[in-house]
């Protein structure tokens, strides 16, 4: 696969602009492993998750799903650390806090500040 279709699919994932299931078979093929990051991933990525998980556009386990593909993918440079912390309580929800009204509103807080 070349790079700009490896970018393509990386960036719908970073967009969640497909279903997740439609990402993860698209994924599939591609290792986590690459030797450079092809896209980054920023606040605005998650707050546009959130805040599409709290119009009720996206179920919980779409934002859990979404954040486990994202997360530890060489192919993914996160914007900052608090954005890899983020990314790592989404896709962690049974370890953390699980996915609801009040974790989106405290994760989008200092988000949108």
């Amino acid at each position: 696969m070349r790079e700009e279709e490896r970018r393509s699919i990386i960036h719908s994932l970073v967009e969640l602009d497909r279903p997740v299931a439609e990402l993860e078979t698209l994924l599939a093929p591609l290792p986590w492993d690459y030797p450079k990051p092809l896209v980054r991933l920023t606040y605005n990525h998650i707050r546009s998750v959130l805040l599409r998980f709290l119009a009720g556009n996206l179920g919980a386990k779409d934002v859990e799903e979404w954040a486990e593909l994202v997360e530890m993918r060489d192919d993914i440079e996160f914007a900052d650390e608090r954005t890899k912390e983020v990314i790592h309580t989404l896709s962690t929800p049974q370890i953390h806090f699980p996915i609801d009204g009040q974790l989106a509103q405290l994760l989008l807080s200092p988000i949108s500040n």
